[in-house]
């Protein structure tokens, strides 16, 4: 008789009641949610995970007081402010996840609705903002102290829901923003401005735009592909050339304030990195935003194989509509899909009915699953951002104009979550690998070892890098994920061990900090960081 250990009785009954809940619909859900904060005094706008294992997390200013002082009594002078002229309140915060601590920031002029990209250097560069901070540029750095610094005029034009794509050779690509019709680069390349897009030009809707916070991709062939309303390009951002156009996906607008989302599906070290599929979930009907009845969101994704010689959407049904909801990239490969609502559009007061269940959707077996829901509702301007330890964090929602917190259906949310994908159930236990040893820095193509445990054999071994997206207004710019080629899996002693090969070059993998996992039978290691280039 054989005999089976409790954990693997747990996992057995999780998977056999997964089972049961995707067939008949029972509710069943390994995953699980936790307020890690309750007041972070900042409604977290925009949201991006640096190597430190810390968030930077900011909204705007113009908004009047937020819930936590500047230290110090240290105060803002700004006489261009629409709200306050001297300002003692933070706009940002620094969120430090083994304390779930917040450090307020200083940000000394307006980041609404702005944009972002993390260099290689562990720096995340902010773009645009509205008010006196369209034109600028501001950094902060990831040491314990450090605070934005801000560079004033370095932009060409004003950059407002623009978006950012970090490019291989760290210079950041910004498309795009209300009435500007352009993209440049951070810093200047050859002293060039702004460069006209007609595209952008073209995918304009005169009542309702449509095509704010393009959604951007840099592809295997160092092209990028940009997408804004229901149209895409492949641009060469060298050349300014428009090289290849693509089919019209089906249905509605997906871009602001129609706030679809996208992804680029994980490249694949099995077919050497050359095939690039988009993802793109959600959105709004024609006219939604000018709408006074909360149209219905729509329901529909479409994938597209962008480096195929005919591509096409191929469209699917997620389990509800859904706009305003953010996509991200798990340790798995799934997309997960989180926050938003039914009804309306992006923008002050304009949606109503939240989707408090994520979803999850598997791109093998092309299925959905709903998950746990919240409790808190996550609406306009909010974001979410994937975490070393494999959970999501989860904050931000406010449709109003500055913090207020009763006397309208959709207060500003002060609370940052986490929520915990299923594979963090204890069930999994069995499966999951733990990291031992694996470098720091890892340069392009180079072989690197890695040693783990494993409480069984190892099956169906994956190793997996993710660099973190700058996440805000349902897009996630920057999110990339690669599945690396290998050798195979021995035994070492009490560890297991593999020979990994390093990204070929900074197309696939624009040199930066990423997070390196280990994935055994679909179960995920939490993630160690790792510096690629």
């Amino acid at each position: 008789m054989v005999m089976r250990s409790s954990k693997q009785v747990r996992l057995s009954l999780c998977l056999l009641l997964l089972c049961i809940s995707a067939t008949f619909g029972v509710a069943y859900y390994p995953d699980s949610w936790e307020l890690i904060v309750k007041n972070g005094g900042v409604s977290a706008m925009h949201t991006v995970l640096l190597h430190t294992n810390k968030l930077i997390i900011f909204d705007r200013t113009d908004y009047g007081p937020s819930q936590i002082r500047l230290p110090d009594g240290i105060c803002r002078d700004d006489p261009n402010d629409l709200a306050l002229k001297v300002d003692c309140w933070a706009h940002s915060v620094e969120l430090d996840l083994a304390t779930n601590t917040v450090r307020p920031l200083e940000i000394l002029t307006d980041t609404w609705c702005s944009s972002g990209a993390v260099t290689s250097d562990g720096t995340l560069t902010q773009t645009g903002g509205w008010n006196d901070g369209g034109r600028n540029v501001r950094r902060i750095g990831d040491g314990p102290t450090d605070n934005w610094v801000e560079f004033q005029n370095q932009l060409a034009v004003n950059r407002w829901y623009a978006s950012d794509q970090l490019l291989p050779d760290q210079v950041i690509i910004v498309v795009g923003g209300r009435a500007e019709f352009s993209y440049e680069f951070v810093p200047r390349r050859n002293g060039q401005g702004a460069i006209n897009l007609p595209f952008l030009a073209a995918t304009n809707e005169a009542d309702a735009e449509n095509n704010l916070y393009p959604f951007t991709h840099l592809l295997p062939d160092e092209n990028l592909f940009i997408f804004a309303n229901r149209d895409s390009i492949l641009l060469n951002w060298k050349t300014g050339e428009v090289v290849r156009t693509y089919p019209t996906i089906p249905d509605g607008p997906r871009n602001y304030p129609s706030s679809g989302s996208s992804v680029m599906l994980p490249l694949s070290a099995a077919n050497g990195f050359t095939e690039a599929e988009i993802m793109i979930c959600g959105g709004a009907p024609d006219g939604a935003f000018q709408a006074t009845n909360f149209a219905t969101a729509l329901q529909t994704c479409g994938r597209m194989v962008v480096t195929a010689a005919a591509p096409n959407w191929e469209m699917s049904l997620m389990p509800m509509p859904r706009v305003m909801g953010d996509m991200l990239i798990l340790p798995t490969g799934e997309v997960l899909i989180i926050n938003g609502a039914q009804q309306g559009t992006a923008g002050w007061g304009d949606a109503k009915v939240p989707v408090l269940t994520p979803v999850l959707y598997n791109p093998t077996t092309l299925r959905f699953q709903v998950m746990r829901p919240t409790t808190i509702p996550r609406l306009y301007h909010s974001s979410a951002v994937v975490l070393p330890s494999g959970e999501i964090f989860v904050g931000g929602s406010n449709p109003n104009e500055g913090y207020v917190f009763s006397g309208v259906p959709f207060p500003t949310e002060l609370r940052y979550e986490k929520y915990r994908p299923y594979y963090l159930n204890a069930a999994y236990d069995l499966r999951r690998p733990t990291i031992v040893g694996s470098p720091t820095e890892v340069l392009y193509g180079a072989a690197f070892q890695v040693t783990f445990t494993l409480a069984q054999a190892p099956s169906g071994v994956l190793f997996r890098l993710y660099f973190p997206s700058f996440t805000t207004h349902t897009f996630s710019q920057n999110q990339r994920s690669l599945i690396l080629k290998a050798g195979a899996v021995v035994r070492v002693g009490k560890l297991y061990a593999a020979t990994v090969y390093g990204p070929p070059n900074a197309v696939i993998a624009p040199a930066g900090y990423y997070l390196f996992t280990i994935v055994n039978f679909g179960t995920p290691s939490a993630s160690v960081w790792i510096h690629i280039g």
